[in-house]
């Protein structure tokens, strides 16, 4: 698959899933961030997913805002991993 459709196929779901299935946006960016190597975006989805299975329902914006903003930092290492995954641990906390 190309970068190109992904980045496509995530869009639409962006576009669809942020009026009907707020989900759809988690998969659009973990879509994206997969194709991009993204390591600190998808260490927070990670954390996100971690969440999700203990059955916190807190605000999908605040944990999709996080994800992009990762997913958008222009870096892709181990350290700035670390730091979204304690920024996301401590809005999740909040």
């Amino acid at each position: 698959m190309r970068i190109e459709s992904v980045h496509i196929d995530a869009e639409r779901a962006l576009r669809v899933g942020h009026r009907a299935c707020p989900l759809a946006e988690i998969e659009a960016i973990r879509a994206i961030a997969t194709a991009e190597s993204s390591l600190p975006a998808l260490t927070v989805l990670a954390v996100v997913d971690a969440a999700l299975a203990r059955g916190e329902r807190r605000s999908i914006g605040e944990w999709t805002a996080l994800a992009r903003e990762a997913m958008h930092c222009g870096r892709s290492d181990a350290v700035t991993a670390q730091a979204y995954a304690a920024a996301c641990t401590v809005r999740l906390a909040d």
